[in-house]
């Protein structure tokens, strides 16, 4: 039996200070990485995107108009959410085969059709399909809006199906002139370029739900995708219902957003 010296004693003693010391590091670096990430109180958060000017609004009627403060409040409330899919990290990729993707696209107007469009996309820019075509669905009207369908521009038809450019007021004419200035002259070159788009410039800038692309957490008022405050849960409920149709369920969800 081995026993332990006295003269090993003050080795011990250090090798017991550096593993206290070494833990005591760990858990405040990762406190301080949750205060980075987290820089504000959900009420800041709130106030914020209340006072900065930005255009929130609400579907009346099939008009958009300005959302009361405590309708942008219950919006932002996470716990108040009708599905956790407005949560679901969208570099989370999906197994699915251009086939699957097809029976989801059914009846969905221009998107009919496109599944393996879709897969490549989702293949090529990291972005759950299942995501890319419920995004679509709802900024193309199920693939039946005057945009979805392609605008043309001086003899040349373009086409945007994630509403990017296109601002409410004047949605069409802003949206083809950014699918124009992109040269998306084909339903194909509009998923795959405006993929593309929204892994560059949201998803993989770290706003990556629908939650964190339209209400930014961590700066709150600042670079949002939508107007529409309801937005992000409608995309979700369309996300869930997808999800529920191949009998599979998301995995990675994120609600640790405020303080």
């Amino acid at each position: 039996m081995n026993f332990i010296k006295k003269q090993d004693y003050p080795v011990l003693l250090l090798l017991g200070l550096m593993v206290v010391f070494f833990i005591t590091f760990l858990v405040a670096e990762t406190t301080l990485m949750e205060d980075e990430q987290n820089t504000h109180t959900f009420e800041a958060a709130v106030e914020t995107q209340q006072n900065t000017g930005t255009e929130d609004l609400r579907v009346q009627n099939e008009s958009a108009v300005p959302a009361e403060d405590e309708e942008i409040r219950n919006a932002m409330d996470i716990s108040r959410n009708s599905t956790d899919y407005q949560f679901l990290r969208l570099d989370e990729t999906v197994d699915l085969s251009a086939e699957e993707l097809n029976q989801t696209l059914e009846g969905r107007g221009i998107l009919e059709g496109q599944g393996e469009t879709f897969l490549n996309a989702q293949e090529q820019h990291g972005l759950n399909a299942l995501y890319l075509i419920s995004h679509a669905q709802v900024e193309t009207g199920n693939g039946e809006s005057e945009l979805a369908q392609g605008i043309e521009v001086e003899g040349t038809t373009y086409y945007n199906f994630f509403g990017i450019g296109a601002f409410d007021q004047q949605a069409v004419s802003e949206g083809s002139s950014y699918a124009a200035r992109s040269d998306w002259t084909s339903p194909e070159a509009a998923i795959m370029q405006g993929a593309q788009f929204i892994s560059n410039n949201y998803v993989g800038a770290g706003q990556d739900t629908l939650y964190a692309m339209r209400w930014n957490p961590e700066n709150p008022g600042q670079h949002l995708y939508a107007t529409d405050i309801e937005w992000a849960l409608k995309i979700g409920n369309i996300l869930e219902a997808h999800y529920d149709s191949h009998g599979i369920s998301g995995d990675h969800f994120d609600k640790d957003y405020y303080q």
